[in-house]
């Protein structure tokens, strides 16, 4: 036995620097004989299980290690207490997946004899079985990190470069870097470049490509990988049920490259922390990974892809990846429970893994959910990517099922689903709901949340009879809401007790309708008058340009701040730089207008997307530079800010006259429940706001909304998709407190909720309009449109009604593999041809030239909706009928649609265009689109006049130029000339390096840094990055240590200056000196305004917003209110 003064003594000798063998010598110099086996140290162990840390100075004991250290009398992990067999490594050690089934890869794999040659020279010669294909592996190397304990993070930053720069690759990683690189994934991921191009001046480039692509701190996943690793090693699983992990999204990139004998060409990208899911969760973000592809190979390998991943499982640093979701050009794979290259332990959690089928098992049991269609079952795998947050967990005997309400003379055997008036509405009590609040954070009570427990999802309304606050957590599921069959509740996992947190109650006032909505409410003119419309456009674009129309009245900046601020939702966008992505939505700062359940895809890619340049302080957005400006003293007309405004303004109206975005004012956007109380009629509505006062007509405010109102929901295709019902006030439904949703009846004799675009109630949101001039005018029209005919499907579609239960029936008797044929069922969404695009186009070149009630508008108008549900539906269109369809309506959009198409669908221009039947009205569109023009043209011009006068004056800014002048002075007469003309040479030549980036130039153009060509078209994040790679590089190698210049003086000067030069153009151009200076000159302007100024740090200025009856003060003096 040895003390732990002797075990310090031994971390203290090892080199910073070092192999397996010099720890072993240095262990055994001090009388500790290793195993012969190569020492596993657990170099990642980290929080609670903290080993080591690694430092310049060595190895240092943690205090953790003390207390491991009496308890096992050694250094855990490094197999030295023969007592502590289940850690050992050595003789004993199980074979790969001992105790557990192997799959016939495994089984039939003998490890190559590792070599100590280059990792490059020999994992070419290393044979993979079939169905195995290696992405990042490098035999020895996977070594090292089973040797050294890298973590997991560490291993992927490291194959990455390997994999994304070839010529640099595996042979350039030399043990002794893999061993610098041993400890938390939070100190050494992010070291990883700088300690791999090291001592390699050939790989610079590479070295400045990895400090442009650090990812920001909001998305930075490194401690979400600890985090997740501190877990495992616990032996608990995965992650916790009750935090909200599995935040880390990893990626890899597929190319098709047919000039090459390996045509599937993988590179590793950076992973980031985004959105929390369910399968994240469960299997532990770390053992997700997303496989991306191109459109373009989609469209041309879409079969081969599928092909292959169904076939094949990716080898990733020693781990096995299976496919198990595809969707939108993505496959989603999982880790499981098989091994190439490396010995399974269960120091790092591989005793929690499972296979494919295990998960499948978990997730969508084959054996009780056979009853479902084969393209029903796949896509309820969608439920997992969900974005959520874990909310409360039930107890089993506290999980109800509840039935639903039907029309009258229906049941659940016979209900068709308009006939299901609960259609994804269940009910949950007050104390799980007030549970919910205090952990989400909601200020105000939640009477409904959208959710997903079990295999159940939707909306969950305070159940009327269980409002006391001492009952324990109660939820009640409606048959609809089960998309999933587990077994009874007391079998369930852990995690299908857990309600997971999609969203909160949503509501926004005054709302707006779009192009498709118009379409609808004018009837081909015959519903709303077109001067309606016109109207409210009108009114609509003068408050948007109100917004940014300078003014020289004493609180004219205060208003324009606090008007740029809420126009362009400052805090919202500060608040998700803080918040993830889940949390974003819980909170209502991202869109409810659609149901995006397997999209997760909204991460942070680059630093300049996320908050301000650390070295100069300029905002990303022009919204927060404007801001920033404002707030420093700046006024409104000086060129830059009105440069900015001008920007701003055409940016926003070009938005709103794209979508035909129309703000009613007296409108709300929310989601919508069935009558908890059934007690509204049909045709009847109840809606009362908590908060906010809503006002009417005559100008009255008051908090329940009555009288005539209109509702619809995107996509409103049909003009029965729009319906003017009876809001009512129900003191009964006010008294539960149900406000801040609308509240449909369950009466009649289908679902109003049907009606609307064949909406249900298990998040749909819903635009009420209650303006008079719109509901006076506005007749519903008749139901004929509202459900296709009964051949309407047969007609159109093909579809495949397999069921599940029968197909892997049949694959048992043919004795052919089921995980083969269910992995390319889950698989095959990533490439399948998606048509509701297309179908789109074909139903508004239909609503264009023959308007709505025409047949061939409403068969199209069925053709996109069905399109867009086709994936559950398991329908196809039929290829006769899609030939037909595209030589008929695969034409030129007008001008109106084409607005409001996206970048790739320009091709349109190249095809025939349309006429309009001479016989119908005006075109409601083509006259908004010419009044929006009009009125966005005026506007622009104005603010562009006001610019251009700013621009001529050529009006300097004394207190900018000051301090350049002042260090001109003070160097001619005291005679430091030379010391000054440093520092202007340092501005001239980054002001060189800036003019030459902007132009595809120089050593920090887009071309040199993404290796993009002249003939590239460069986005506005390459220029963010050419800028802010400038502004480092300015600001890290500003001159220092100068007898005349404090360092702080040295950056005021060269801010000065670089003002002088921006200026001292023809037209002057204030972007690099803003670009590289922010901070500095917006220092000098509030220093300068006089008076007192307030230093705040950024993180303070960015929760601040401007009180509301200040603001209401201010535009009261100035006439505004």
């Amino acid at each position: 036995m040895f003390t732990m003064r002797s075990l310090r003594n031994v971390l203290a000798s090892v080199p910073s620097v070092g192999t397996g063998a010099q720890l072993t010598s240095s262990f055994s110099s001090a009388g500790i004989n290793l195993p012969q086996h190569p020492p596993r140290i657990p170099g990642s162990l980290f929080v609670e299980e903290m080993v080591y840390e690694h430092s310049d100075t060595g190895i240092a004991a943690s205090t953790e290690i003390d207390e491991l250290a009496e308890e096992l009398e050694v250094l855990p992990g490094l197999g030295v207490n023969a007592n502590n067999s289940e850690n050992n490594v050595g003789e004993d050690t199980p074979t790969p997946h001992e105790g557990r089934e192997q799959s016939d890869i495994i089984s039939n794999f003998n490890e190559p004899a590792y070599s100590n040659s280059h990792a490059s020279e020999f994992v070419d010669d290393v044979k993979f079985p079939p169905g195995l294909y290696p992405v990042a592996f490098s035999p020895i190397h996977q070594q090292y990190f089973e040797e050294y304990g890298t973590a997991w993070g560490v291993q992927w930053q490291i194959a990455r470069i390997a994999t994304t720069y070839p010529s640099f690759g595996w042979k350039n990683i030399s043990e002794e870097m893999v061993f610098a690189l041993c400890g938390p994934n939070l100190d050494k991921a992010p070291q990883a470049p700088r300690i791999l191009f090291s001592n390699a001046p050939q790989f610079l480039e590479y070295a400045q490509q990895e400090a442009l692509t650090v990812v920001p701190e909001v998305a930075s996943p490194w401690s979400s990988y600890d985090e997740e690793e501190s877990y495992i090693r616990r032996e608990q699983g995965s992650t916790d049920t009750n935090d909200n992990g599995g935040k880390i999204i990893q990626r890899i990139y597929l190319r098709i490259d047919t000039r090459s004998k390996t045509r599937f060409k993988f590179t590793l990208e950076q992973p980031t922390k985004s959105k929390s899911f369910r399968f994240n969760r469960f299997l532990g973000s770390r053992r997700v990974i997303q496989c991306h592809f191109s459109e373009k190979d989609r469209r041309s390998f879409g079969s081969e892809i599928l092909d292959f991943f169904a076939s094949n499982k990716l080898l990733i640093l020693g781990r096995l990846y299976q496919g198990f979701y595809g969707h939108d050009s993505k496959i989603e794979l999982m880790e499981i429970n098989e091994d190439f290259g490396r010995t399974p332990t269960d120091l790092y959690g591989d005793h929690n893994r499972m296979s494919l089928l295990d998960f499948i098992a978990w997730h969508n049991n084959v054996e009780l959910n056979g009853n479902q269609t084969v393209g029903k079952w796949g896509s309820r795998f969608a439920l997992g990517f969900s974005t959520s947050l874990v909310g409360v967990t039930f107890d089993h005997t506290n999980i109800h099922f509840l039935d639903d309400i039907y029309a009258p003379g229906t049941g659940s055997t016979s209900a068709a689903a308009h006939e299901i008036m609960s259609d994804g509405c269940g009910f949950i009590n007050r104390s799980a709901l007030k549970a919910i609040q205090t952990k989400m954070g909601w200020e105000v009570f939640p009477v409904h949340v959208q959710a997903r427990i079990a295999g159940a999802k939707g909306l969950f309304i305070l159940h009327p009879e269980h409002q006391h606050p001492n009952e324990p957590p109660q939820i009640w599921i409606r048959s609809s809401q089960r998309k999933v069959k587990l077994q009874s509740t007391d079998k369930w996992s852990p995690f299908h007790y857990i309600l997971d947190i999609c969203s909160g109650p949503f509501i926004q006032s005054p709302s707006s309708i779009g192009y498709e909505m118009i379409l609808c409410l004018s009837q081909d003119g015959e519903g709303v008058p077109q001067e309606v419309f016109i109207e409210r456009l009108q009114q609509s674009l003068k408050d948007i340009a109100s917004v940014y129309e300078p003014s020289d009245h004493h609180h004219a900046s205060h208003v324009l701040w606090d008007s740029v601020y809420s126009m362009h939702r400052v805090q919202q966008n500060m608040l998700r730089r803080i918040l993830p992505p889940e949390q974003q939505r819980a909170h209502g700062f991202l869109s409810y207008d659609d149901e995006d359940e397997g999209d997760h895809d909204d991460t942070v890619s680059a630093k300049w997307d996320v908050g301000p340049d650390e070295h100069s302080g300029m905002p990303a957005t022009s919204q927060e530079q404007v801001l920033g400006w404002l707030q420093a003293g700046f006024d409104a007309t000086d060129p830059w800010v009105m440069e900015k405004l001008a920007y701003l303004l055409e940016k926003r109206l070009n938005a709103a006259i794209k979508k035909f975005r129309i703000t009613i004012p007296q409108s709300l956007r929310a989601h919508i429940i069935p009558d908890p109380l059934g007690v509204l009629d049909e045709g009847e509505i109840f809606f009362a706001s908590s908060q906010t006062q809503l006002e009417d007509s005559t100008g009255t405010k008051k908090y329940c909304v009555t009288g005539p109102v209109i509702v619809s929901r995107n996509p409103c295709v049909q003009k029965s998709d729009v319906r003017k019902v009876n809001a009512v006030e129900n003191h009964q439904l006010l008294s539960l407190g149900y406000c801040d949703v609308i509240i449909f009846s369950t009466k009649g004799e289908c679902s109003l909720a049907s009606l609307l675009s064949g909406g249900d109630y298990d998040g749909d949101t819903v635009v009420m309009i209650w303006d008079e001039s719109i509901t006076s005018q506005f007749i519903n029209s008749d139901l004929s449109s509202a459900r296709p005919s009964d051949s309407f499907e047969s007609d159109n579609f093909n579809k495949s009604k397999q069921k599940l239960g029968d197909l892997v029936a049949r694959l048992a008797l043919r004795g052919e593999s089921k995980e083969a044929a269910l992995s390319r069922i889950l698989l095959q969404g990533a490439v399948a041809k998606r048509l509701e695009g297309r179908y789109n186009v074909f139903y508004r070149n239909s609503v264009y030239l023959n308007g709505l009630d025409h047949p061939d508008t409403i068969r199209l108008g069925q053709m996109f909706t069905s399109c867009l549900d086709s994936t559950k539906s398991g329908l196809t269109v039929n290829p006769n009928v899609l030939t037909q369809d595209v030589r008929k309506w695969d034409r030129k959009p007008p001008e109106c649609f084409a607005r409001a198409r996206e970048p790739e669908d320009e091709s349109q221009r190249y095809k025939l265009g349309l006429r309009r039947d001479p016989d119908l009205p005006p075109f409601i569109l083509d006259t908004l689109l010419r009044v929006a023009d009009e009125e966005a043209e005026k506007y622009k011009m104005h603010l562009l006049v006001m610019r251009d006068e700013m621009f001529k004056s050529k009006r300097r800014d004394e207190d900018l130029i000051l301090p350049f002048e002042d260090a001109q002075a003070r160097a001619r007469r005291h005679g430091f000339t030379d010391e000054l003309q440093l520092i202007l040479d340092h501005v001239d030549q980054h002001r060189t390096f800036f003019r030459q980036a902007r132009g595809n130039q120089g050593p920090y153009s887009p071309r040199k840094l993404r290796g993009k060509s002249k003939h590239n078209q460069i986005s506005i994040g390459d220029r963010q990055e050419s800028a802010r790679a400038v502004s480092e590089a300015y600001n890290s190698n500003m001159p220092v240590d100068l007898a005349h210049f404090d360092d702080a003086g040295i950056r005021r000067v060269a801010a000065s200056y670089a003002y002088y030069l921006d200026r001292s153009f023809a037209t002057p151009d204030y972007n690099f000196c803003f670009s590289v200076a922010w901070a500095e000159l917006c220092a000098l302007k509030a220093r300068a305004t006089g008076g007192d100024f307030t230093t705040l740090a950024s993180g303070y200025m960015d929760s601040m917003s401007m009180n509301k009856k200040i603001s209401k003060l201010y535009r009261e003096e100035m006439g505004l209110d």
